[in-house]
């Protein structure tokens, strides 16, 4: 008469097992990177379509449009005057507002804040090429500043870097990966 077995033997728990522990090694190691690299996308995406909002917006209300990196506090606060700042990250946040005075700045008391985007990661580095601290679009749509590249590095590193285009006629193309750096 045969014995029915009811369990696993000690040699299929530890091949399953060990095959187990396998996958979800690879699982986790491609994760980061992947992590990162949407992580970058979607933001510079969304920047993208505020720029596009902020275009759209001068052209249709024939107003100066302005997006510029405000500090995080005072935004959080609403505080009434909002200077843009040099750095586009570091504890900022990106907002997109209606420039009515034409100080740059945003001023509660004449200006329209339009858009807030969501506060940039301490652990990543936001870096705009065109050597201005906003966008300025003129009531043609166009930008007043100079144009340039918004690159985004995650974790502050040099990889998985993406990069935004942002062209004299105020339009913002995605560049996708970029080998420029932050730093």
């Amino acid at each position: 008469m045969k014995k029915i077995q009811y369990g696993f033997t000690l040699l299929e728990l530890m091949v399953t097992v060990a095959i187990v522990g396998i996958i979800a090694t690879i699982a986790l190691w491609n994760s980061s990177d992947m992590l990162e690299e949407n992580r970058a996308e979607n933001f510079l995406l969304e920047l993208k379509r505020n720029i596009s909002y902020a275009r759209s917006q001068a052209a249709s209300t024939d107003e100066v449009v302005v997006i510029c990196a405000a500090q995080h506090n005072e935004v959080k606060n609403n505080d009434a005057f909002l200077k843009c700042r040099n750095k586009w990250d570091r504890n900022k946040i990106i907002i997109v507002f209606i420039d009515s005075n034409n100080n740059g700045d945003y001023d509660s008391s004449s200006d329209s804040l339009l858009r807030v985007m969501e506060k940039i990661s301490l652990n990543d580095k936001i870096k705009y090429t065109g050597n201005s601290r906003r966008l300025r679009f003129n009531t043609s749509g166009r930008i007043t500043t100079s144009p340039g590249d918004f690159i985004f590095c995650p974790n502050n590193g040099s990889e998985n870097n993406k990069a935004l285009t942002v062209s004299q006629s105020g339009t913002a193309f995605y560049v996708g990966d970029t080998s420029q750096k932050c730093s």
